[in-house]
């Protein structure tokens, strides 16, 4: 017992340590993606035209960058359903050391589709977007976070993901070292380790799923004595500059067409009951103090 509470102790040592060491400097997400914007420009609701950058966190931001040379124009600026991107990045699942487990999860998707789909709708025919996710997914609280890195585009009626690392362990690493890490976001003309599909998706490559847009319309929630009325069509702005309405989608089967998921997914309540636990062990062990305790407790609970 007295080992494991060494442990848990130097543990949360280390994690209070790189957090003051991190907002102490620029930090590695300064350096890649340049500063975080004030709360009052990131929740504006009219999307700047001219933003590059939309910062989530310490560690995870998505880009707009110069699309990759050699490639063809990308059909941006594109405008797609926030709720229809969501029901399908949760149905991507990567393969991690043989096993399959989500892409994303339902937390961090959450956080990560207005940020997403802002950009597609600001980005031009000859920009790319990229993608850094930094989240412990359904890991202990002690856990160090792992990063997800990838390219997203609007080409040919898909929204391509082309992923470089699934899970990649670089937060420890970087806060005991001080030195930023290199990061790469996948690439058209090289195929990456990382391992993804979906069943509403086209597999291009094993690192690359292109979606279909007409896929991310969401799925209606219609009343059983109604009749379901058509599915709103999605704007996408063609690359010679004119807008065009796609026609709503015929009724599709289930495996292109998923019924609406809950916004908060069974992993999203199972990772909280391990946050909770880790923090009452924490308390236990007097590594954090009841006051500690309950103030991390709240903001928990106050997410459920």
């Amino acid at each position: 017992m007295k080992q494991l509470h060494s442990r848990a102790l130097a543990a949360l040592i280390t994690v209070a340590l790189g957090a003051a060491s991190v907002s102490a400097q620029a930090g590695v997400m300064d350096f890649l993606f340049g500063k975080k914007a004030s709360t009052s420009e990131s929740g504006n609701a009219t999307v700047n035209p001219n933003k590059k950058t939309w910062r989530l966190s310490e560690f995870t931001a998505v880009q707009i960058v110069p699309r990759e040379a050699g490639s063809a124009p990308n059909a941006h600026p594109a405008r797609l359903n926030p709720e229809g991107v969501r029901q399908q990045l949760v149905l991507v699942q990567a393969k991690v050391d043989g096993k399959s487990f989500p892409l994303f999860y339902g937390e961090e998707i959450q956080d990560l589709v207005e940020p997403i789909t802002q950009a597609l709708s600001v980005a031009g025919p000859n920009e790319d977007l990229v993608l850094l996710s930094t989240h412990r997914r359904g890991e202990s609280v002690l856990t160090a976070p792992l990063g997800i890195t990838a390219r997203l585009f609007v080409q040919d009626g898909n929204l391509n993901v082309i992923v470089h690392d699934a899970r990649r362990d670089f937060v420890d690493a970087y806060i005991g070292t001080k030195i930023p890490p290199t990061f790469e976001f996948g690439e058209r003309a090289k195929q990456s380790k990382a391992v993804v599909q979906s069943t509403s998706a086209a597999t291009k490559r094993t690192d690359w799923i292109a979606i279909p847009i007409a896929a991310a319309v969401p799925a209606p929630v219609v009343p059983a004595a109604m009749t379901a009325p058509t599915a709103a069509p999605i704007q996408q702005a063609a690359p010679a500059g004119t807008v065009t309405t796609l026609p709503a989608p015929a009724p599709a089967p289930a495996a292109v067409l998923p019924a609406a998921t809950p916004t908060r997914d069974t992993a999203y309540y199972e990772e909280q009951a391990r946050r909770l636990k880790g923090l009452k062990l924490l308390r236990d062990q007097g590594a954090i103090t009841e006051e500690e305790y309950q103030q991390k407790r709240k903001e928990i609970l106050s997410g459920l």
